[in-house]
């Protein structure tokens, strides 16, 4: 009895129902003494059980200070919806939405599509605490053979959401610190072909949304930035188009807002820049836009969907696939049913209006303009050769515009020496063997010649 007395007197002595001072003594003397350890416990009411009886959240630490630090933690996380222990990725994948991108703008709908899409399906109903890099890992193999661009994004997400959690206290150890990407497919980044460009000009002429596409071309503006665009905007004098505004999309509306560059010279810099620039009107762009700005108000779009109004995303996406189609129309495309066999088509299907701000880009580098300039006209929002932003000059846009339409004049897009051009199927000698017949319907249609047979 005096030994069980003693050994009742060590064990925990209650202070109150949310305050505890527990010790952890060996019951049995005759056993190797273990080594004594001491904790404080608060706890907070959050609550009834089904009994009728308090419900608890209990907290521990080394000492008061601790334990205090820990209640409050606690109640923070309980207030924000975190019901730590069992919650699933879904779960706290909705409160992380909720939380860290509130305010993430435009970028919210792509984290949550890739939620949506690609990560819950695989690991939603998992608990937080249960999920092991494998997991993640085996969810990003899973694309290999894809997109590097898409799988990327799909890993930042990963990393923002696993990083979060730990940053709340939801999990002590991060899953997502070390996931490397499985093989993928590069993104391709490049301007068009000399065939394709041939194509695109010649169907620019006749199709009705030949003007939107010959604006991408002849300026290498941004889709938004395009269709932005007023007659306000347009200097016909000096020859020149300001970039002040774009539309930006939030699901299918679009909206007015400021340009890529100045979002981006927020981010990284702390500058009164605007993001406006300008940029030169090539000789064979003119025409185009006078006729586009005719009859209009300084203020009207010269893009507009059919009511006046700002075009929508999925009517744009439209615009443009109604345009590749006839580009592979007139590249010679087989068709059945009304459907394009795209294998048999010159034009690359992958062909979006962002090769067309590739395929200028190259044009100044061709042209002989300067890095800085091509920065500045571009819209870039940081220049390689310095760390400053530099407003372009109308010497200098004069002097690029010069070399452009130097560039562009007399220029035959298509001749004979355009077949190193040609996509990697018509490098081999199987590939001219099958294809040699469609370059030469290529070549009919565009130059409405004689057949011209490829070797």
């Amino acid at each position: 009895m005096q030994r069980q007395s003693r050994s009742m007197d060590k064990r925990a002595t209650n202070v109150n129902e949310d305050h505890q001072i527990v010790h952890d003594d060996p019951e049995n003397v005759n056993e190797k003494p273990k080594k004594k350890y001491e904790y404080e416990r608060r706890s907070f009411v959050i609550g009834k059980k089904p009994d009728g009886k308090p419900d608890r959240v209990w907290v521990r630490g080394k000492t008061p200070e601790e334990a205090d630090e820990n209640l409050r933690e606690a109640k923070r996380r309980h207030g924000l919806g975190l019901n730590l222990g069992d919650m699933t990725v879904r779960e706290w994948s909705k409160i992380w939405m909720d939380v860290y991108k509130a305010n993430a703008g435009t970028q919210r709908a792509h984290y949550q599509s890739k939620l949506d899409l690609d990560i819950l399906p695989a690991v939603g109903n998992m608990a937080m605490r249960d999920v092991r890099a494998s997991n993640l890992k085996r969810l990003l193999n899973s694309y290999e053979g894809g997109k590097k661009d898409t799988v990327s994004k799909i890993r930042v997400a990963i990393k923002q959401l696993f990083t979060d959690a730990v940053e709340e206290g939801i999990i002590e150890r991060n899953p997502a610190t070390r996931l490397d990407l499985p093989e993928l497919e590069e993104r391709a980044r490049r301007p068009l072909t000399c065939i394709e460009r041939e194509i695109l000009l010649q169907v620019a002429k006749e199709h009705p949304r030949g003007p939107y596409v010959m604006t991408l071309y002849g300026s290498g503006i941004r889709r938004g930035e395009c269709v932005a665009l007023t007659p306000a905007d347009i200097d016909f004098k000096k020859k020149q188009i300001s970039i002040t505004k774009s539309i930006v999309y939030k699901g299918n509306a679009g909206v007015v807002s400021t340009t890529k560059a100045k979002k981006l010279r927020k981010k990284r810099v702390k500058s009164d820049d605007d993001g406006s620039r300008v940029v030169p009107i090539p000789k064979f762009l003119i025409p185009i836009l006078a006729e586009l700005c005719e009859g209009k108000k300084p203020d009207d779009l010269l893009f507009p969907a059919d009511n006046g109004k700002i075009i929508n995303k999925a009517a744009l996406l439209r615009w443009w696939n109604s345009f590749k189609r006839a580009c592979h129309i007139k590249a010679g495309a087989k068709m059945y049913r009304q459907k394009i066999s795209y294998e048999t088509s010159m034009f690359n299907d992958e062909v979006t209006p962002h090769y067309l701000r590739h395929t200028y880009a190259t044009d100044l580098s061709a042209a002989g303009v300067d890095k800085d300039t091509r920065a500045a006209i571009l819209g870039h929002a940081r220049l390689e050769i310095t760390d400053h932003y530099t407003k372009i000059t109308d010497e200098l846009l004069t002097r690029a515009a010069k070399k452009l339409n130097k560039h562009y004049k007399g220029r035959g897009w298509c001749d004979l020496e355009c077949v190193d051009a040609l996509p990697l199927w018509f490098d081999d000698e199987d590939g001219r063997a099958k294809y040699g017949d469609i370059f030469g319907t290529f070549l009919a249609h565009v130059f409405d010649s004689e057949r011209f047979e490829v070797s």
